[in-house]
């Protein structure tokens, strides 16, 4: 093999690490930005630094809770409209 093509190979293969190291890195941040890990991954696999960078961008969303257990605070001007429910 030459040179050149040894080159261009670490150069493919070095691109891969880093759009792999790309989506494990919004998988890990995305709920922390209130976004869901599982489409940033997807989305950083497929357009690599380029996807991390506009979910950074992204105005930050209430976080996602674990599982759906999410712990809403209701606050005392939502807690006004709320309706009471009945005891039977």
């Amino acid at each position: 093999m030459d040179t050149p093509t040894l080159v261009g190979t670490g150069f493919v293969v070095l691109g891969a690490v880093v759009w792999i190291v790309c989506a494990v890195y919004a998988y890990q941040n995305a709920p922390r930005l209130g976004r869901n890990p599982w489409l940033w991954a997807i989305i950083c696999i497929i357009f690599g630094p380029l996807g991390l960078m506009v979910l950074f961008v992204l105005p930050k969303k209430q976080p996602v809770a674990a599982a759906g257990h999410a712990q809403v605070k209701k606050s005392e001007q939502d807690a006004l409209y709320e309706v009471p429910k009945k005891h039977k």
